[in-house]
């Protein structure tokens, strides 16, 4: 089964419409959240750091305008108990009909973790990460209270009055690329998480996470995320495409971000970062020039072409195993509904045409 997931902000924010992070729109949550449910995205992801807001009531306030959607919260183990955790996933979940789903962050900036007073390594998290999942499952699933001795964590008499509306539990999804992310995500993941890479790039994980999880009697599924930029033609995908990194070397400029060399007058320092950020920046479908502009904003690889052209990228991962797509753009809510209106029927009849 092929699903779509977009991504929720708590206001109306892109790469390229940078809305100040500390301005709240609880009408845009609620918006977005319909916009995508009504366009046919099965999911849309909370994302997380040291310093964004955290997703659960976003996702609580996003639940209450919708109906189907689900939701895929990313959490950060270590800053909550996990049975706390475990019962405030569960509580959502309820009350939503069953549409939680969490997205397990560990961690692998040393700096940032310490903005939420967190001083252990990077394998020190996965192991942590690990076990807070097993306590995860130990409160959705246990009938009695439970006890719990690991490494991280001690429990005596865990136990959760609510637990979540499927027999199945909750599921989780784990992401990272690391080998250690990799180890314990096999161990634990119902969903394993790529970055947004050219599709060549993630045969080999793939192939390896797979097959770490089958060697433990497991299976699990995969996803990658994407910005995508199309359009009804390839030509009217790229013209956009170019719009909006121009707009965004105008910025980088104007403010220092790409400094003019000396004596250097300003069409010539524009030039000079068009340049810098476009060549080498395409490799297939998966355009990196937007990225490369130094906003100092994150931002990802985007499928760039036709609406058949993006769904043949697409159907490229799934040849690899891929059967779940992060898929947004730079409006959020116009995007959402061009996907659902011309990408997802078109990337499931191709999905379906290369299996056979």
């Amino acid at each position: 089964m092929i699903e779509f997931f977009g991504i929720l902000h708590w206001n109306d924010y892109s790469e390229t419409h940078p809305t100040p992070f500390d301005e709240v729109d609880p009408d845009f949550i609620a918006a977005c959240a319909r916009a995508h449910e009504e366009a046919g995205f099965a999911r849309v992801l909370i994302a997380n750091s040291a310093h964004r807001p955290d997703s659960l009531p976003i996702a609580t306030w996003a639940a209450a305008a919708t109906r189907t959607l689900g939701f895929m919260l990313a959490h950060r183990p270590g800053f909550v108990a996990p049975t706390m955790a475990a019962r405030m996933f569960a509580i959502l979940d309820r009350m939503s009909g069953g549409r939680c789903a969490v997205h397990i962050i560990t961690g692998g900036d040393d700096g940032e973790v310490k903005a939420d007073g967190d001083y252990t390594t990077k394998d020190e998290r996965y192991r942590r990460s690990h076990e807070y999942v097993e306590v995860l499952r130990k409160t959705w699933s246990s009938a009695e209270p439970f006890d719990h001795a690991g490494e991280f964590y001690r429990i005596e008499g865990g136990f959760a009055h609510v637990r979540p509306s499927s027999p199945g539990l909750i599921p989780i999804f784990w992401g990272g690329s690391s080998p250690a992310s990799l180890e314990y995500g096999a161990r634990v993941a119902d969903v394993y998480a790529f970055p947004g890479f050219a599709a060549e790039a993630l045969r080999e994980p793939a192939r390896e996470v797979l097959s770490r999880a089958r060697g433990l009697g497991r299976t699990m599924e995969l996803l990658t995320s994407l910005r995508v930029l199309c359009a009804e033609t390839e030509a009217m995908a790229w013209e956009r495409a170019h719009a909006l990194q121009d707009q965004l070397i105008t910025e980088v400029v104007d403010n220092g971000r790409f400094p003019a060399l000396p004596g250097e007058p300003r069409s010539r320092t524009l030039a000079r970062a068009k340049a810098q950020c476009t060549q080498g920046a395409l490799v297939g479908r998966l355009w990196a020039g937007i990225t490369r502009v130094p906003t100092g904003r994150p931002a990802l690889g985007c499928l760039v072409g036709s609406h058949d052209q993006v769904a043949e990228a697409l159907a490229q991962y799934h040849a690899l195993g891929f059967g779940k797509f992060i898929v947004s753009g730079y409006d959020p809510i116009a995007d959402a509904r061009l996907f659902g209106a011309e990408l997802f029927d078109r990337t499931r009849a191709r999905c379906t045409a290369h299996v056979a």
